[in-house]
This record gives C-alpha cells, structure tokens and sequence, in this order.
C-alpha cells in the first residue's frame, strides 16, 4: 500500500470510527446515568469525538500511533470507567485516557465551571522543607554572579518578575553573570517572561508562531477563557479577542495564523538594557513545560545564554489550551486550540528542548541545590565537575 493510499484508508478509518464514537456518546446521552460508572463511560465516549473535530493534536496524533492503538485504549478505559466508584476514580481514569492521545496540554479538570475558576491550593511543603513558593527571587551570590529563581510563568506572576528586574536593576548590571533557575517550572504566559528578553537577548529573536483551529467549539472557549480563567486580566483579554478574530477569518474547521501578518517574526528586542550579562547559564529540567520551553527557544537564540542540565518535558507543540464541558456537567476537558508552525520539521513533545551542557539529574533535594554551586564555579572560571569527583 503507497503512502498516499495508507493515509486515505486511515481516515477513511478514522471516519467512520468517528461517526460510531459520536453514535455512542448521542446514545449514552440519551441513557440514565445512574451511578458514577455510567456517568463515568458517558464522559469517557465524548472525549474522542470531540479531541477529533477540536483538538489541534488529535488528527495527527490518530496518524502516527494508528487506529488500533486508540481502539485499545478506548476498551480498556471503558471497561475501567464502568467500575469506577465515585468521581475521583473517574477522574484519574479518564486523565490516563487523555495521556493515551498527549502527555501533555490534554487534560480533565474535575468540577464545574465555578470550582475551575477558583484558585488551586497552595501545595503543602514536604516535612523538613521550607514553605513552598513559585515567587521569582534574586540572590546575590558574589561580586560577579546572581541568581535569578523563576519557578512560575503564570500570568499571576507578570508583575512580580517586571518589579524583580526593576527593583534590582543596579545590582543586576553590576554583575557580568547570571544564573536563570527554571526547574520545575510549569509554565504560564509568555508575557510574563518578556522582562527578562531585553536583558539577555541578542537584539533579535526569531519566531515561529502558531496557528488557531477555527470551529465553532474553539471560538467559543476562546470568549470565555478570561472570565474563567483570568477575570480581569486584560492581557488576557486582548490575547483572547484577537485569538477570536483571527479565526473568523477563516472557515470552520480551517487554520488561521495567529498572527495576520503570517507565522514567522523576525524581532528586534525594544529598548534592550546598556549592560547586560556576558554570560547566562539557564538552569532547566524535566518539569520546565509549555511557557517555559516557548522561553528557553527564545533565549538560546542568544549569544551569551546556555542550557544546562536536563530535556525540558515537552509541552509545547500543541498549547492554548480551552475548557469544554463534558455531558456529565461534573468535569471538563482542557485540551489544545493551536499548533506551532515549527511543526512538523521541529516538534518539542518529542523529547523536549535539550540543554546545551548536560547534567545527570540529582538524587536530592542537595544534590540540586549543589548544582547552583557548581554552575557559578563554572561562570566565574572554575569547573562543573561535583564536589565528590
């Protein structure tokens, strides 16, 4: 079978597929859901259809991994969401499901749309740690090095990282090197590291955008993405409206550019800082995803910065993520309404962005402070080798 006949029976295939998946859910809708399994196979059955016609990954992702992985997943998630006890065990069944299709940037959030817009709780710190922040921080190390921790991009943190840069800006163009901890940080907006660009770029960043999935479904999770998410957050807002816009421009179903002026940016950093540092040293790891790769992409790009320690998680090709609700009213699916134009010459959820300079991962909580130490030995002239070698 060519290539070009194996692609049109995969979505002949996928088709059909489709339309029985759509006849399940239609029919599961219409069935009492009587107990937590019923309503658990009745969420179930929606995903598939709907990640189909709505989600920027999902096509492709049925391409490479094939009809009969799907069907198998599907099957054995049934049978597991029609024992589900209660809705949390719902819940873990059906966001192993969603692993099945994407590792990540898919998906279920428990709860209505009122519990979904409350802020997540802060997570306890382990017994002998100190309390857990995602607040950037600074620290002067010596009369050369600083260290900069950004454990969140989170909008929330927009103006906190904007305030750290201005508050410490004497301090920071005193010193010639700079450390940028992101490990284990989860991502967020990419506004909120736009600050730190003017200091560490080379004057010019090339960009590749990405492209919105014009359906009914997107558009409508795109208007209400602020008020949920963000109330009041007119970055947000603006983002949003825009995202709206650009995809009525196309028909449903069609891509729009997030941008009208096309995909690729070719930008000059505005008014970049007179001293900057002449050395970078980005501390990364497994946990830097989404925003935090779409920052290490644009701050390698510069002459001065390196990666150091391990692939990022890779999170990134399909992102702005939107809320749908499923048929129970107890859960949404969170899942992707754009895909970078990188894609498919450079996909990052492969195997994430890979540091220029490796480092093994450490086996505790000293071994990672250690490799601060060891990366400011580095940038001051000294080794990265570990102290015990």
């Amino acid at each position: 079978m060519t290539g070009a006949h194996a692609l049109a029976h995969l979505e002949t295939s996928m088709k059909l597929n489709l339309l029985a998946l759509a006849a399940l859910t239609l029919a599961a809708s219409h069935a009492a859901a009587t107990t937590p399994g019923d309503t658990c196979v009745q969420d179930l059955r929606a995903i598939a259809p709907f990640l189909l016609e709505n989600d920027t990954g999902a096509r492709q992702h049925l391409e490479q991994k094939g009809q009969a992985y799907f069907d198998l997943a599907l099957a054995t998630a049934t049978t597991a969401a029609a024992g589900a006890a209660d809705g949390k065990a719902c819940d873990a069944i059906l966001e192993n499901y969603a692993r099945m299709w994407r590792k990540g940037h898919l998906h279920i959030k428990p709860g209505s749309a009122l519990d979904i817009a409350k802020p997540a709780p802060a997570r306890p710190a382990a017994p002998g740690q100190a309390a857990l922040t995602k607040e950037p921080a600074l620290q002067i190390l010596s009369d050369s090095t600083v260290l900069l921790t950004l454990p969140s991009f989170h909008g929330s943190y927009r103006a906190a990282v904007a305030n750290l840069l201005d508050t410490h800006r004497t301090a920071l163009a005193a010193r010639p090197n700079w450390i940028l901890d992101v490990r284990r940080n989860g991502g967020g907006s990419d506004s909120t590291y736009a600050p730190l660009l003017s200091w560490i770029s080379s004057d010019e960043i090339v960009t590749m955008g990405a492209e919105w999935l014009s359906t009914p479904a997107n558009i409508d999770g795109q208007e209400k993405v602020c008020a949920l998410l963000a109330p009041g957050d007119q970055a947000c807002a603006a983002f949003a409206g825009q995202a709206v816009t650009q995809m009525r421009t196309v028909k449903p179903g069609q891509y729009a550019p997030q941008q009208s002026s096309g995909t690729v940016s070719y930008t000059r950093v505005e008014m970049p800082e007179p001293r900057r540092p002449a050395r970078v040293a980005v501390l990364v790891d497994r946990d830097c995803a989404s925003s935090c790769e779409e920052f290490l992409l644009a701050a390698r790009q510069s002459f001065h910065v390196k990666l150091i320690g391990r692939n990022s998680y890779g999170a990134l090709d399909y992102s702005n993520m939107r809320l749908h609700i499923l048929p129970s009213g107890q859960r949404h699916l969170q899942y992707a309404t754009s895909r970078s134009a990188r894609l498919p010459q450079l996909q990052v959820d492969l195997g994430g962005i890979m540091p220029d300079i490796y480092l093994p991962p450490p086996k505790d909580e000293a071994g990672r402070a250690q490799e601060i130490v060891r990366v400011q030995r580095w940038l001051e002239g000294g080794t990265l080798r570990p102290d015990n070698i």
